[in-house]
């Protein structure tokens, strides 16, 4: 669990300051996502069976689709942190590559070294998250800074020369679950009707779809109610509990476990420190 102390939603993805105070169970995004501590004790992260530690001078990088979470123990002192969740288009004629192919990833190691320059990039970028009446063009500069930042960091262009063995656009099947679940991402979702309609047996669809996207489909469909969630939760035309009905739970208190087990942010605590970026980064 954290405390949302800002968040902004945009064409970039989202972006958000958090104060973590409690674990975070296994989860993924489509996004390319970097973690940067602020201050408070140093954490680590479980991504992909891979430890990684966040502090001071070390941040946390999580390419698209890539199960991590968050142990730490409860009752310490919070970490603050900015979370990156930047949308994979972003990255222009790179994005087809990670979006279809799953050939070549953002990032070639789960950890790396925090610059003086992007520390400094990351504290500003704080401060927009903080002021609720934040300027959106030095939001999108100071965003725009702090993320090439983090790729240089990390040494690496947009896209690394690691490979990956998944092979995503190889099977008609899976594309056509992905599809399914993309359409209407639910939690009523059956999976072992899916698939059946592609033609897969329960352990043979479970087994081939770790095998193309590297998560089990259960995990890939959290991950885009989740998503879903998110973009909803940053509407104001839409009660919480509408949400909860749109992404098929059976009450709201379920939505709103699931959604805080996932994002270590509850639904109303996003929505309270969702920012409107309206400006769109190209």
């Amino acid at each position: 669990m954290a405390d949302a102390l800002g968040i902004a939603v945009g064409a970039f993805g989202r972006v958000a300051l958090l104060s973590a105070t409690e674990p975070v169970a296994d989860h993924a995004h489509s996004q390319v996502h970097a973690l940067i501590k602020l201050s408070g004790p140093d954490t680590v992260y479980r991504v992909d069976e891979t430890s990684a530690k966040l502090t001071d001078t070390q941040m946390v990088l999580v390419n698209p689709w890539t199960v991590h979470s968050n142990q730490r123990p409860s009752g310490i002192e919070p970490t603050v942190l900015l979370a990156l969740y930047i949308d994979t288009l972003w990255f222009g004629d790179h994005a087809n590559q990670i979006l279809t192919g799953y050939k070549n990833l953002p990032f070639a190691r789960t950890m790396a070294t925090v610059s003086s320059q992007l520390q400094e990039q990351a504290v500003q970028l704080a401060d927009h998250l903080a002021d609720l009446h934040s300027d959106e063009e030095q939001f999108d500069t100071s965003l725009r800074d702090l993320v090439w930042s983090v790729l240089q960091c990390s040494k690496t262009s947009v896209m690394s020369d690691e490979s990956s063995d998944r092979s995503f656009i190889s099977d008609h099947r899976i594309r056509k679950a992905v599809k399914a679940f993309r359409n209407e991402p639910s939690k009523e979702l059956d999976l072992n009707e899916i698939a059946r309609v592609v033609g897969l047996s329960r352990s043979q669809f479970y087994a081939r779809f770790r095998q193309c996207t590297g998560l089990s489909p259960r995990t890939y469909l959290d991950t885009l109610c989740c998503e879903r969630a998110s973009h909803l939760l940053s509407r104001s035309d839409i009660t919480i509990a509408e949400i909860s009905e749109r992404l098929g739970f059976s009450a709201q208190g379920h939505f709103t476990r699931f959604f805080k087990s996932k994002t270590g942010v509850s639904p109303n605590n996003f929505r309270m420190g969702h920012i409107d970026i309206g400006r769109v980064l190209r």
